[in-house]
């Protein structure tokens, strides 16, 4: 394949525009507003700091009543907050506040946040559909301004549903807070073709000024070029096959596989099937080369079967035993399943990068006799048991009483601790 003049690596290097970098003096009374905020299960997922992430986005949006002249108008709709996502409920997004002048919606955004519980899916494409007819007829300037912790799990791809806004007047400004490069990728690509701005909070604290930011940014021109040239995609890492579609017509578009990693594209938004999901909001420029990178999640010291699944969706996307080492995975957020009992939740997988987790282990010595030997939940919950031949066993991390006919033992299983019990 030729190289291309304007090769640029899309979606992995760029990290979104600084907070507070696109503040400008675009906070006027004309403008009108709905913030759609994310309330999906990923946003139970704990930061360093002990708090979900949905407590600190009722934080932040919590201080949207100073962002605003007081005469704009303002509304608010939340996806995911309805339904569980064992419900799979891919119409979960609904207007919690209509649009009413900022001065008397926004006193009332706290307690409707405050309210909601994060447990369901991430339909953003089915979201921003919604938010249009929210818009009331003689709207002037129409903004729509997503705050998102992952990427799309319904149908529909949310760049081109947000190219469809473009063409009839909306600038959707997004919010990355504590995504991954694919999720990135989307939020970017949605910003970038309606002229709207990207803004990344990568740890947390910074959610409150990119949520300033993104209210106080003002539309940017969007060029095309004059005579669109192709484009390509490539993958650095593939499997046996990855289809590629069209996101805005569904039709195939070509494919990617170990042979093949990268392949020509017209200019457009696309789709890579990745296991049961695809990687969504994939735009490939005029003239550029789109890299997209999955990322590798390793399990060290691995005893017994491990279940690889989406955190928000539970759809499968791999396994571990004592032969596989290793998973590529689409960056995303996984849960490890240890049987039914056991559950390692919310392991961040990020693009190009490999996720080596060591788990708790215990192990009986082979001179030490017993009739029942197990390991329990502090609440009583049995979740192994040991044999004569299997007397090793890697958990999630937690904290365990090991039971060996009758001797209890506490084990606070962080992650690479050992407990051997011996004679």
């Amino acid at each position: 394949m030729q190289p291309f003049s304007a090769a640029a690596l899309v979606g992995v290097l760029t990290t979104g525009v600084p907070a507070l970098a696109l503040a400008q003096a675009c906070n006027t009374a004309d403008r009108t507003i709905e913030l759609i905020l994310d309330a999906s299960g990923s946003m139970n997922a704990k930061l360093p700091s002990g708090e979900s992430r949905i407590e600190v986005a009722r934080r932040a949006v919590a201080g949207v009543a100073s962002l605003l002249d007081r005469r704009a108008n303002l509304s608010l709709r939340i996806y995911g907050g309805q339904s569980a996502s064992s419900q799979k409920n891919c119409q979960d997004s609904h207007l919690a506040l209509p649009f009413g002048p900022a001065g008397t919606v926004a006193p009332t955004v706290a307690a409707t946040v405050d309210a909601v519980k994060a447990q369901g899916y991430t339909p953003i494409a089915y979201s921003l559909e919604q938010a249009a007819n929210d818009f009331p007829a003689g709207a002037k300037e129409r903004v729509i301004i997503v705050v998102s912790d992952g990427k799309e799990t319904c149908q529909g791809d949310p760049c081109a549903a947000a190219k469809a806004l473009a063409a009839k007047g909306f600038v959707v400004h997004t919010v990355g807070f504590l995504v991954d490069t694919a999720a990135r990728m989307q939020l970017q690509c949605m910003a970038r073709v309606t002229g709207g701005s990207y803004f990344d909070a990568p740890v947390g604290p910074e959610l409150p000024n990119a949520l300033r930011s993104a209210f106080g940014a003002c539309k940017q021109q969007v060029r095309l070029p004059p005579k669109p040239q192709p484009g390509s995609l490539r993958m650095t890492a593939a499997g046996p096959r990855h289809n590629v579609f069209n996101a805005e017509t569904g039709e195939r578009a070509g494919q990617i596989d170990r042979a093949t990693l990268e392949i020509k594209l017209p200019a457009g938004i696309y789709e890579v099937e990745f296991g049961p999901a695809r990687w969504k909001g994939i735009e490939v420029r005029s003239g550029e080369r789109t890299i997209i990178e999955p990322g590798v999640l390793r399990l060290e010291n691995r005893v017994n079967r491990v279940v690889v699944v989406d955190s928000e969706t539970g759809e499968r996307f791999g396994d571990m035993d004592a032969a596989n080492a290793e998973v590529t995975l689409m960056p995303g957020v996984y849960d490890l399943l240890y049987g039914r009992e056991m559950r390692w939740p919310f392991v961040k997988v990020d693009g190009g990068k490999r996720v080596a987790l060591n788990p708790p282990r215990v192990n009986i010595d082979s001179a030490l006799k017993f009739d029942r030997a197990r390991i329990f939940t502090p609440d009583g919950k049995e979740v192994w048991r040991f044999d004569a031949v299997n007397r090793r066993a890697a958990l999630p991390p937690g904290d365990y009483v090991v039971d060996v006919d009758g001797r209890k033992v506490p084990f606070a299983g962080t992650e690479g601790q050992v407990l051997d019990v011996t004679p």
